[in-house]
């Protein structure tokens, strides 16, 4: 029996990965372990009920907050494009903060999602697709220099439904430029019809959807400049709207907050993430 030509075979295998989609071409990821890390980082996940390839995007972001679950907050962005429900009865999951991200952060496709929105060296947008990638992303934010702690402090009212975040930024080192404080609230749980690559999925569930900010999408400044070791608190009020089908539920709600560099750096130092009720 002949052996069969190598660079037949070759010139096979270049052709069926030509044939994937950019971000679904196999990339080999070297696994470096968990890191050990103080820093949180924050991804901004662009996603949409009407998006065939998010489930993959979300269950590739399930993935890092199982390695490194102490130090990942995500938030479900579900802008304008690809975010109509799939079925007519289920909630409509847009929101004008999400579509405002996305504006602030740059257009795209979907899934993509955004890493402490940083524009990483040799990308040209600070969005990034190819999920298959994301876990370097979150591990290179890991071992980038951690200038700054944030902690997060809640009080729920579950009578009156208000809510009272604290966020507090520690400087870890000198930040000679203005640092902005940001806060959203998330909510997760959301069952609702999903589309796939292999059509409709009933009951899919949807995490870390943002549902409210409440700041403007560039933050609010909190200093112009902050020496090593001084700390900075900030709080914010915000009453939950009244539970509307499976929107809104207090138990499934969540309080994130982040610090970055403001608007014209984009770049986030360090977030955090509290239940409404725990």
């Amino acid at each position: 029996m002949k052996m069969k030509n190598p660079l037949l075979i070759a010139v096979t295998v270049i052709l069926f990965f030509a044939s994937c989609s950019e971000w679904e071409q196999p990339v080999p990821i070297p696994d470096s372990g968990n890191i050990k890390s103080e820093r949180v980082i924050l991804i901004e996940e662009f996603t949409g009920a009407s998006c065939t390839n998010c489930p993959a995007g979300s269950a590739e972001l399930k993935a890092i907050l199982d390695k490194y679950p102490d130090n990942v907050v995500v938030v479900g962005l579900h802008s304008k494009f690809l975010s109509a429900p799939v079925d007519p009865a289920d909630p409509n999951l847009y929101t004008d903060d999400a579509e405002n991200i996305e504006i602030f952060l740059g257009r795209g496709a979907k899934p993509e999602a955004a890493f402490n929105r940083n524009l990483f060296t040799h990308n040209r947008n600070i969005r990034i697709s190819r999920p298959d990638t994301w876990n370097n992303f979150v591990e290179k934010e890991l071992l980038a220099t951690h200038q700054a702690d944030l902690r997060i402090a809640m009080d729920y009212d579950s009578l009156s439904r208000k809510m009272n975040m604290t966020l507090t930024a520690i400087a870890r080192q000198d930040i000679d430029e203005a640092v902005h404080a940001h806060a959203v609230v998330t909510e997760s749980d959301i069952s609702i019809t999903q589309l796939s690559l292999t059509g409709k999925i009933p009951n899919y569930i949807q995490e870390h959807v943002l549902r409210k900010a409440l700041t403007p999408v560039g933050g609010i400044k909190i200093a112009d400049s902050m020496k090593k070791g001084e700390s900075i608190s900030k709080s914010f009020e915000f009453t939950l709207p009244a539970q509307d089908n499976n929107l809104w539920v207090a138990e499934n709600c969540a309080a994130v907050g982040f610090i970055s560099l403001g608007e014209s750096k984009k770049y986030v130092l360090q977030a955090a993430e509290a239940k409404l009720i725990k």
